[in-house]
């Protein structure tokens, strides 16, 4: 029997529009279906993946950011520790200080006194005592702890209760050489130096003596000299 035409001469297709050996069959279909449903579960898989390791990357942004807030904290006490620490300090020095200076008045009051009552050091005698002499003159200044006088020639005493070596530089190649410039009433007098201290520093009393000086310290109520018998002071230029 021949196929049916259609008034206008066309052949009815086959309502799929596929020739027999294309059919979709539901074998087909299940394949692609299995196939959908594995993709699905992949972009599921990488899609959880994904999102564990933002929850790892936020967890490590927050522990980043708290041990941040914790080094900021651990720099906020450090720093008032330091200034805690420092007022301390200060405080200490401070205190030491007013150690070291009452300390030193004291040697003072001690040389002062017991010079006072013969003025005399050694082989040499003097008609007066003076007791910090301090003068500044243009961009001269200096203080003197005990100046011993007569007519002709000044014994200059600086006194430390403990003697250190800077002490004797800053007294030799500073203090008693501005002596004559700050005071020119004394320009034609001989001026000898003096050190006097409770104690002395390792190497000041071997260096003193290089100087020139006479080297004093205490002995009960009087002072008593650690140069050599017949040591004689130099005079200083």
């Amino acid at each position: 029997m021949s196929e049916e035409k259609n008034k206008d001469n066309t052949v009815n297709e086959p309502i799929s529009g596929y020739s027999t050996h294309e059919q979709i069959t539901p074998q087909i279909i299940w394949e692609l279906f299995k196939e959908t449903d594995k993709q699905f579960k992949e972009t599921d898989r990488k899609m959880q993946e994904t999102d564990r390791k933002m929850q790892e990357t936020d967890r490590q942004f927050k522990e980043t950011d708290r041990k941040m807030q914790e080094t900021i904290q651990l720099f906020a006490d450090l720093e008032k520790e330091m200034v805690r620490s420092n007022k301390e300090w200060q405080e200490i020095k401070k205190e030491l200080g007013g150690i070291g200076n009452s300390a030193g008045e004291i040697a003072e009051d001690y040389f002062y006194s017991a010079l006072s009552k013969n003025l005399r050091v050694g082989a040499m005698t003097f008609d007066q005592i003076e007791r910090n002499r301090h003068r500044k003159k243009n961009n001269l200044e200096a203080e003197y702890d005990i100046v011993l006088s007569d007519d002709h020639k000044v014994l200059i005493v600086e006194v430390k209760h403990k003697f250190k070596i800077y002490h004797l530089q800053d007294f030799y190649k500073e203090k008693i050489k501005r002596f004559k410039s700050l005071f020119p009433e004394y320009k034609n007098y001989k001026v000898y130096g003096a050190i006097a201290a409770m104690t002395y520093a390792k190497g000041v009393i071997d260096e003193a003596k290089k100087y020139g000086f006479l080297i004093l310290t205490q002995d009960n109520d009087t002072v008593k000299i650690l140069n050599d018998k017949d040591f004689l002071p130099n005079e200083i230029r």
